[in-house]
């Protein structure tokens, strides 16, 4: 029981205010991935339909690109060609090893994909 409670004691929320602590290819378990862009741009492939549809978007593509800027904890996101309101990327882990993950729910997370940065 103490290993799984300091385990996920690290799981907090990471301030992100700058482009390179977020470029470079990042995946989740799933296989999808998203590549930030130092220019604000991303391309997200391999997200579940049925997670976009829980989102309450319309749209989306299998290959899916769109603009994102950090801002704090939660970055700002919009997907080209998608109609999906109030989307944002939450960071949380530790500030050397943390999360990105879509989200429309800034009180409890909601995160349904949780992608890590690829080492490479």
């Amino acid at each position: 029981m103490v290993a799984i409670l300091s385990a996920c004691s690290g799981y907090y929320p990471v301030q992100v205010d700058t482009a390179d602590q977020l470029t470079g290819v990042w995946s989740e378990w799933s296989g999808a991935t998203v590549e930030f862009e130092d220019d604000g741009t991303f391309t997200a492939t391999g997200l579940d339909q049925g997670d976009v549809v829980g989102w309450g978007c319309t749209g989306f593509a299998e290959r899916q690109r769109g603009t994102w800027s950090p801002a704090g904890t939660y970055g700002d996101v919009t997907f080209d060609g998608v109609d999906c309101e109030g989307m944002e990327l939450a960071f949380y882990g530790s500030p050397g090893s943390f999360v990105a993950c879509f989200t429309q729910d800034e009180t409890s997370g909601g995160c349904t994909h949780e992608f890590r940065r690829e080492n490479g």
